[in-house]
């Protein structure tokens, strides 16, 4: 941490080299003792950070070997510094914006409520402003942990609730009551998918299909005399009494089939990716309506980056917004690699995201008959692999 410290404080320079004495100049650089940070050579240049004192010295080894060098980016207090120093207004005006954002920091100034179903947002939040938890009051004055329980106790379908203080919200976390689950089991039972059907069990009503016959998707199987059933089945998995019904009763019963399921994916065998480097640098920033002042890592030091912005403000109140936002910048580093893969490693690693695609379609219940893995007629650079798997499975169910 220490370390991180002392860079920021001295600066750091991102350059880049580029020149047919590139090897000249560092030895050059390295005798004069610069020293080079996360240096790395590519194929028509050299990147690397120094700094900010040894970049001046690094002209007399450039200049020696011929070299150009370009500054990617400058890191460290001494240029934001030098930036500020322009901007003697707006520190003032930051000044005065800190100090009144450490003022409302102390107060609740919205309150949030997540988990609810069943009762209202508003309705919770009412009976929290009753036990003191509103805007405006001072965030030292409640006990969160006493009033969650009081909370708990005012609402007779909540069984837990916590309150937790993030900035200058309360958030309300709340969660419900069970209510029986209803499981309803109506009309006809019609085929889920595609299959050959092996087995037929019919509990209630008539069978309309046969084993030995191929079924399509949405095909009537057991055909209900008419009319629904309404059971309740209670948190401990219990079937309780009958709550509905009409005078007949829906289709009851097990089909069971064969059903064939197959994915294809096509491989090249050579294959540019971007990867995460695992590098990433991060910038601070203070947004001001549609301007954004970065006051440390304005621009990106790497070649090629993933650039992502989050933004921190205080809660609106009413229709009113605080102008001022802070805004976090999170520089990742990626790099594309030239991948070149073996007709072996293409056809294996095709297979296995032909099985990964089936794994999503086939139920987890269902039992694994056949599997069979078709190597097609490869072209040039491309290798097509056809994953092909045999299931027995239950293919009745209710039409939604």
């Amino acid at each position: 941490m220490f370390s991180k410290i002392g860079r920021y404080y001295r600066g750091r320079v991102y350059i880049k080299a580029q020149g047919e004495g590139l090897a000249k100049f560092i030895n050059e650089a390295l005798r004069d003792g610069i020293v080079f940070f996360n240096g790395r050579k590519l194929s028509d240049s050299f990147i690397a950070e120094i700094n900010t004192k040894d970049f001046r010295r690094l002209r007399k080894a450039a200049k020696e070997a011929e070299i150009k060098i370009n500054i990617r980016a400058k890191y460290g207090f001494p240029f934001i510094a030098l930036r500020w120093q322009r901007r003697k207004g707006l520190i003032i005006g930051l000044i005065i914006i800190f100090v009144a954002l450490t003022v409302l920091s102390q107060f609740v100034i919205s309150v949030s409520v997540e988990g609810n179903d069943r009762v209202s947002s508003a309705q919770i939040i009412a009976e929290a402003e009753k036990l003191g938890v509103k805007k405006w009051i001072p965030k030292r004055e409640l006990e969160l942990d006493s009033l969650s329980k009081q909370l708990q106790e005012s609402i007779a379908d909540l069984v837990w609730v916590s309150m937790e203080e993030r900035g200058t919200n309360i958030r309300i976390r709340v969660v419900e009551k069970t209510l029986p689950q209803k499981v309803i089991y109506k009309g006809d039972l019609i085929a889920a998918k595609t299959g050959f059907v092996e087995d037929v069990i019919v509990i209630q009503g008539t069978a309309v299909v046969k084993e030995g016959q191929m079924v399509k998707k949405d095909q009537v199987l057991i055909k209900a005399a008419g009319g629904m059933i309404e059971y309740s089945i209670d948190m401990a998995g219990k079937t309780g009494i009958k709550e509905n019904s009409v005078d007949a009763p829906a289709a009851k019963g097990f089909v069971r089939g064969r059903v064939w399921y197959s994915a294809e994916k096509t491989l090249s065998l050579e294959e540019e990716l971007t990867e995460k480097t695992g590098s990433y640098v991060k910038g601070w920033g203070i947004k001001i309506k549609d301007r954004v002042i970065m006051i440390t890592n304005q621009d990106s030091p790497y070649l090629e980056s993933i650039k992502e912005n989050k933004i921190y403000a205080l809660p609106a109140w009413r229709n009113w917004h605080f102008p001022v936002e802070i805004i976090k910048v999170r520089y990742e580093e990626i790099q594309k690699t030239w991948i070149e893969r073996t007709v072996s490693e293409a056809r294996q690693l095709a297979e296995r995201q032909a099985r990964e695609e089936l794994i999503e379609r086939i139920p987890p219940d269902a039992k694994t008959l056949q599997d069979r893995v078709r190597i097609r007629s490869s072209e040039k650079g491309l290798e097509y692999v056809r994953v092909e798997v045999e299931t027995f499975e239950e293919l009745a169910i209710y039409r939604p």
